[in-house]
Formats: C-alpha cells, structure tokens, sequence
C-alpha cells in the first residue's frame, strides 16, 4: 500500500494505464469536527487487509488517500451520500485511480433502508462506505475496535466487488454475501476463485482508464462505440420504468399541460390541418429538450479533469445518464399518447369532431394520432420544466447507485 501525492496524479494515472496496472483508492473523507485518530486508525488497518485480500488475486494497486474538509450538511441527523459520490466522481478523475472507495465516519442517509451502511455506484467506479455503526460500541455493546475493523475490511470488499459486476451469494463468509446489518459483517472475508476469475475479466473492462488532452469528440465518439456494452448495462440497471416513478413533479406538471390542451379547440385544428411529418419533428424535438433540462438538473457536473483532460469513465457516466433519461421520457411520451388518444376515441362524439375544428372536420383516425403526438410532446415539454423541482437525491439514487448495503 502506497500513499499518493496529489501533485504527481497526472502521471500516477498515465504510468497505471501504461503499464496495465489499475489502481483502487481508499479515501477518507473527514466531515468538519467529525475526524478522528481511531477513525484514521481503523481505515489504514482496514486498507491493509483489504489489500492482502485482493492485490495477489487481482494485480491492482491499493493507495490510501486522503481528502480533507467537504463542507457539507446533514439533513435529519444523517449526510447525503450522494454528495461524497459527487465529490469523489472528481476526486477519481484527479488522484489518477480507477476506483474509489470513500471512508467517512459520519452516518449516511438512507432512502429505502432503516440505514445506510455504503453504497457501491458502478457507473462512476465510485463507492462510500460509512463506519459510524462498525464500531460495537454504538449499538451499546462493549467496545471492540479490532472488529470494527474486520466489519469496514468486509464493506470495502463488498463495495468493490459491485463496481466489477460481482452479484451477491448466499454463503455468509463470502465478501459478497447480501448484507443485511452490521452483524457477520466480519465474517465475509474471502471471494471464490470463480469471482476472482471474474473480477479478473472485469477490470480492463470496468476500469474506464483512457484519457485524451485533445481531441475530445473524436475520442468521446470512440468511448461511446467501445464501452457501448458498458452504457448499454448501465442503463438496464438504472431502469427508466422506475426512474419515471422518482419523477412525480414532473408528471403532475405534465398532466395538468395535457388535460388543459385536449380540451382547446386550437388543437383540433392543429391534428386537422398539420403534416405528420411536422409532428414527428416537433416530438423529436420536444423529447430532445426535455432530456437536455433534466440531465442539467441530476447529472454531476464537471466533465473534464484538470489540464482540460477527459476521461473515459466521464463519457461512459455521462452517455448512460442522458440515455437513461432520453428513455424515460420516450416512455413518458408514449403513455401520454395513448392516454389522449384513449380520451379521444371514448370522450368526444364524432358530431363534436365535426364541429369543433374552425378548418375541418378531425375525425379520420390520423387526426386522432396526430392530436395524441402533439398533445403528448408539450406535456413532456412541459413536464420537464417542473421535474427539474423533483428530488435530486431520488432521481440520482436511480441513475447511480446500485445498492443500499
């Protein structure tokens, strides 16, 4: 285990990716007024163990690293992990490693979980873990701190083996048995030869390592072909269909446009009057922008590194967050259509068709399309603009983090 100078990252990262090394980073991340010498103890013991276990078996090198004073706010009594996420996402780019582990000794947040003990993110490489409850002594037992230890060796070994694609298992001292509290934490303690083969396969796929100083979009456009499978996993993972449900300002926004604009007149005249082709441009437009608002409002910023660099793991991240996004509003778009054309063909009588559009009569079934395509592209429009108010911890929740451990 080597510490790192964050001056020499630049070639730290350059000489890895020459020389097939990749290397994983375990960062501690103090909080204001919460570090601690035991915790800085017990994460250089940690990180010692975590790299006899997997340095031999794998060919990586572990750094110990350090990242001090992240000026952040606890909301009811916990941090938000997304926001050490966010800062490590930088972190990585700039200290030259492939994956990041984040160590911090303050509570995190949890979503679906009573509480969180780390959270894996395999889209940025990127995980943190939390040993504010490793420590016996919090659930009020006697004090222990060789254990806490072996509790915070087994998290980083699980954290890791999410961001190489690992899956969980059943036996309770494997590193990756599914963790259901604090308790036989210090008992998952080894991988499978048939992980460790995994692992192994995974890393220069999983690693993200290039890099390019110039020529940004020829080598985005190469990332976007090379790591298409990557993008492709991360989508499936994010699950539009249960991003769409993270979205609840966006869709009531939305729904109030359409209600409003199925009963304008205007619009009939628009479905009698227009080209198909018109609207189909207008939607693709309309889904266009509408992707473009909510990725500025959940994707992390910062795309290149210092010295203008831009990084593969950045463009995978990036591609696999605007398609995740572009596809939860074609499946927006797509029940907002049948939702008004359904309104169509049951609510309006064809007398009504006849006389309510000023130009001419809208009732042959391309009309009804037509009205339902336009209908169903400004409520995406609009309902982008009001997703923007909806949960930036829920939204990011699905597009980055696997797991709540």
């Amino acid at each position: 285990m080597t510490a790192a100078a964050p001056s020499a990252s630049g070639k730290r990262s350059a000489a890895s990716a020459a020389g097939g090394e990749y290397v994983v980073g375990v960062m501690t991340m103090d909080v204001e007024g919460k570090a601690s010498d035991r915790f800085r103890r017990q994460v250089e013991r940690a990180t010692e163990a975590f790299d006899a276990a997997i340095t031999e078996a794998l060919g990586v090198r572990v750094e110990l690293l350090t990242f001090r004073g992240p000026h952040l706010t606890p909301a009811a009594g916990a941090y938000a992990p997304l926001d050490f996420l966010q800062i490590g996402l930088a972190e990585k780019l700039e200290r030259g490693v492939h994956f990041l582990l984040i160590v911090t000794e303050v509570d995190l947040m949890a979503t679906t979980l009573s509480y969180t003990l780390a959270l894996p993110s395999q889209l940025t490489n990127v995980a943190v873990v939390s040993t504010k409850r490793l420590d016996p002594d919090f659930w009020g037992d006697a004090d222990d701190e060789g254990l806490a230890v072996r509790r915070l060796t087994a998290l980083l070994l699980h954290s890791f083996g999410h961001l190489l694609n690992l899956g969980h298992t059943d036996d309770p001292e494997n590193a990756m048995h599914d963790v259901a509290g604090v308790d036989g934490l210090e008992a998952m303690t080894q991988f499978s030869d048939a992980q460790r083969e995994r692992m192994r396969r995974a890393l220069p796929r999983e690693a993200h390592e290039r890099s390019a100083r110039r020529g940004h979009v020829g080598f985005a456009l190469r990332t976007l072909v090379r790591d298409a499978p990557s993008i492709a996993a991360a989508v499936a993972r994010a699950n539009p269909f249960r991003l769409v449900t993270r979205l609840p300002t966006m869709i009531a926004a939305a729904l109030s446009v359409l209600i409003v604009v199925f009963f304008s007149p205007e619009m009939w005249d628009v479905a009698s009057t227009v080209e198909l082709y018109q609207l189909a441009g207008f939607a693709v437009v309309a889904l266009a922008t509408a992707t473009v608002v909510l990725y500025r409002a959940f994707a992390f910023g910062g795309v290149l590194g210092r010295g203008r660099v831009l990084a593969e793991s950045t463009v995978v991240t990036g591609a696999a967050t605007a398609l995740s996004l572009l596809l939860t509003m074609l499946i927006v778009f797509g029940v907002f259509a049948a939702l008004t054309y359904l309104g169509i063909v049951t609510l309006f009588p064809r007398q009504l068709m006849e006389t309510w559009p000023t130009v001419d009569p809208a009732v042959r079934t391309l009309d009804h399309v037509k009205l339902s395509l336009f209908v169903a592209s400004l409520g995406v429009l609009a309902g982008s603009l009001g997703g923007r108010a909806d949960s930036k911890d829920l939204v990011r929740g699905v597009l980055f983090v696997d797991e709540e451990v």
